[in-house]
């Protein structure tokens, strides 16, 4: 029994400490911080992901560093925001995160919601494709 348990734990802990969330100190103070903000926008986290970058970092975070991962932030969110990224999101069935600010979340939402109802739409036409293959196969004589 403990045979198994230990490597489950291990591998547990391996795991909680594999996040790409972690920074290590010398990223703290060397980080283009404008460049980590426009990439935490694009990948639809929020702006308040910062928070980890504070508490991990504590005091080695560059005195600037706020004010620049802000700006990096800002010019990726308005990428991240469109009709055209709400729509491939919800084509690839992708969650929306809702980190949209108010300002910017009608379009990306109209796109999110136009894919999602073409995507529901396929799917429906696939059902009926398959459930008539089905009957088909049923009610063919046998030879």
């Amino acid at each position: 029994m403990y045979k198994l348990i230990i490597p489950l734990v291990a591998l547990g802990l391996t795991a909680c400490n594999s996040t790409s969330d972690t920074v290590n100190l010398a990223q703290c103070t060397n980080n283009n911080w404008a460049d980590v903000g426009y990439e935490t926008a694009l990948s639809g986290k929020s702006v308040r992901f910062f928070n980890t970058y504070e508490e991990q970092c504590g005091e080695k975070l560059a005195v600037d560093a706020k004010s620049h991962y802000l700006d990096g932030f800002t010019s990726g969110i308005k990428e991240y925001c469109t009709y055209d990224n709400g729509y491939k999101l919800a084509s690839k069935a992708l969650p929306n995160k809702n980190t949209c600010p108010f300002e910017l979340r009608t379009q990306f939402e109209k796109g999110y919601k136009m894919a999602a109802l073409v995507l529901k739409e396929q799917k429906a036409n696939l059902k009926k494709m398959q459930d008539q293959q089905e009957a088909n196969k049923r009610y063919q004589p046998a030879k």
